[in-house]
């Protein structure tokens, strides 16, 4: 009996079909099936957090493939100037949005390789400010005073005055070291110094 180019490409599918099935129930964190937009391949943790952070509607279509980041970590860009960024050791493996004005000021501190690190939260809104916690410190941006970052001491004295409710509000530059490992960073309403 012969067999027919459509039956062994039938063969094949179902095949390939009941192995995918194999594989897709296998693991806790098994994904069941990349997703193509725009002609870019959008898959894993970094697409599970695209889709459920709001997906093509909020963040646009893939601007690249996903690339490589520090410590085999992940990130994907996409249009509406957002990336997601993904590391197996970070946050329990869960990928992360970053976008806008808080993304260009983690650029400008070298990104994943500097001492932020990863971001451990998407953006999300706190009173007047957004916001992106990374592994060592935060970024808050508001329409007033832009995007600065906060870390170590300061930030930990700032949220321990209320943070964006304390009295000297949201920062409006950078930190400044002053010398002997005095460091100062001034804020809307007042200044922070540490020690």
């Amino acid at each position: 009996m012969r067999t027919t180019t459509k039956q062994r490409l039938a063969a094949v599918l179902t095949t390939a079909g009941i192995a995918g099935m194999t594989v897709i129930g296998q693991g806790a964190g098994a994904a069941a099936a990349d997703t193509i937009l725009d002609g870019v391949n959008v898959g894993g943790r970094i697409e599970q957090a695209y889709f459920e952070s709001g997906g093509l509607d909020k963040w646009g279509g893939p601007r690249s493939e996903e690339l490589r980041a520090r410590n085999n970590g992940r990130f994907q860009v996409f249009a509406k100037d957002t990336a997601f960024y993904w590391n197996a050791g970070v946050d329990y493996g869960r990928a992360h949005q970053i976008s806008g004005a808080i993304r260009g000021k983690w650029a400008s501190l070298r990104w994943e390789n500097g001492a932020l690190g990863y971001p451990v939260t998407n953006e999300f809104g706190q009173g007047p400010a957004r916001v992106s916690i990374f592994q060592g410190g935060t970024i808050y941006w508001s329409q007033n005073t832009g995007a600065h970052q906060i870390w170590g001491g300061i930030l930990s004295k700032w949220r321990a005055q209320g943070g964006v409710n304390s009295a000297v509000g949201l920062p409006v530059s950078d930190e400044i070291r002053l010398g002997n490992n005095t460091f100062l960073q001034r804020f809307a309403n007042g200044v922070i110094y540490f020690p």
